[in-house]
């Protein structure tokens, strides 16, 4: 993986390619491997089926608890909200695939109170933008395809064929075409704002949080 991506030196058996940045007083990010040390997909979902290990875990905890960033960010690789493909079993959003490890890091984050301080996920690997409210209230934001020739219509909440096939998922935005595009994220002093673009950078749809609350 680190000849392909090389995030550190490929013959450094120690390296760790998952981190956190403290951009500023008002925002830290987070950066998840969900490649290097996740269980086989096949497996059955369960307490020992995990996409991040138990060291990176327990790391990602430790540190958003110890964060006072205004805002906090987790960038996954892959979604957790969604929803996706229902034939599916490779993310934490697949229904047989690592649900588990997705549901009790919600329900920590909701027994920390981390959830309600300003903690929000962004995603890649879909190929539509979407912005995503979980049951739990956690929040999703996806940055979509980049290209228009790699975007598709997305799955909806409801939709038989997804992973919410009885629509517990809020999705506030969901984009009504497919179209290439692009997520960018402007923080200022209390003030957290998600604006999504089409391919030739044109802006589509935008969400503002603030430290207070909506």
């Amino acid at each position: 993986m680190l000849e392909q991506l090389p995030v550190a030196a490929s013959d450094d058996a120690d390296a760790k390619t998952y981190r956190t940045h403290r951009v500023s007083k008002d925002l830290q990010v987070w950066f998840t491997e969900n490649r290097m040390y996740r269980s086989p997909n096949a497996m059955e979902d369960g307490p020992g089926k995990s996409i991040w290990g138990a060291e990176q875990k327990a790391w990602l905890k430790k540190t958003l608890a110890a964060s006072d960033a205004t805002f906090k960010i987790l960038i996954s690789p892959t979604p957790m909200i969604g929803p996706d493909d229902a034939r599916k079993f490779d993310n934490h959003t697949n229904i047989n695939g690592f649900q588990h490890e997705r549901d009790e890091f919600f329900a920590w984050l909701n027994e920390t109170g981390i959830a309600k301080k300003n903690f929000y996920l962004m995603c890649g690997d879909r190929h539509w933008q979407y912005h995503s409210i979980s049951p739990e209230g956690i929040e999703e934001f996806s940055c979509g395809a980049l290209v228009d020739a790699n975007s598709r219509p997305g799955r909806k909440p409801g939709d038989p064929k997804s992973t919410d096939p009885e629509g517990t998922i809020k999705q506030p935005y969901s984009q009504s075409e497919k179209s290439g595009g692009f997520l960018e994220v402007k923080v200022e002093p209390g003030k957290l704002q998600f604006i999504w673009h089409d391919e030739k950078g044109a802006v589509l749809h935008e969400h503002t949080k603030t430290a207070g609350g909506e």
